[in-house]
């Protein structure tokens, strides 16, 4: 989808994609309400690992604390066709999942702004953070925006976060577009 920014006196489209990875189903909320807020398109990513029960859940720890890549289902969209890409990842001890990773690694993103999200079982601020830093780290770009949630935070009404994230996003690309950055 393409959203009108304005400024200068001139009209704009400003091309979204949203991507993200979701194991339990968190992320994946987090992207749809963020995807719908923004007016955007959505990718989730599929990989072929079996990540159910016990031995799933320790083979997607040591594929993220080793920085494995995985296998992705090929993509719906473009990345490299969009103006801004939103990319979201559940965190996997204190880092992105591996494929969030591998689509962060693989994929040409062209010219695109980045922003990140993510969400967490437990853990402090400084979870996050570390999240957002190896995103930034892998493909040596500075997001516009993080936003991160916590089981807690999801248990609560996050609706503003998202859209100051939203605003935020919209703000620092329209201002991009239109040569003020």
């Amino acid at each position: 989808m393409t959203r009108q920014c304005r400024g200068k006196g001139e009209s704009r489209l400003m091309k979204t994609l949203v991507v993200y990875y979701s194991g339990t189903g968190n992320t994946r909320k987090m992207g749809e309400e963020i995807a719908a807020t923004l007016e955007a398109d959505i990718e989730e990513l599929k990989d072929d690992v079996g990540r159910s029960g016990p031995i799933g859940f320790v083979r997607s720890l040591r594929e993220a604390e080793s920085g494995a890549l995985v296998h992705l289902e090929p993509l719906l969209h473009e990345p490299k066709t969009y103006d801004l890409v939103v990319v979201g990842t559940p965190v996997w001890v204190w880092t992105m999942s591996s494929p969030v990773r591998t689509f962060l690694l693989t994929k040409n993103l062209g010219t695109a702004r980045v922003a990140w999200f993510c969400t967490l079982g437990a853990g402090s601020q400084s979870f996050k953070e570390s999240c957002f830093q190896s995103m930034t780290n892998e493909t040596g770009r500075t997001p516009v925006a993080t936003l991160g949630f916590s089981m807690k935070d999801l248990k609560r009404d996050y609706s503003q976060a998202i859209a100051d994230f939203a605003e935020t996003l919209k703000s620092a690309v329209g201002q991009v577009q239109n040569g003020v950055v």
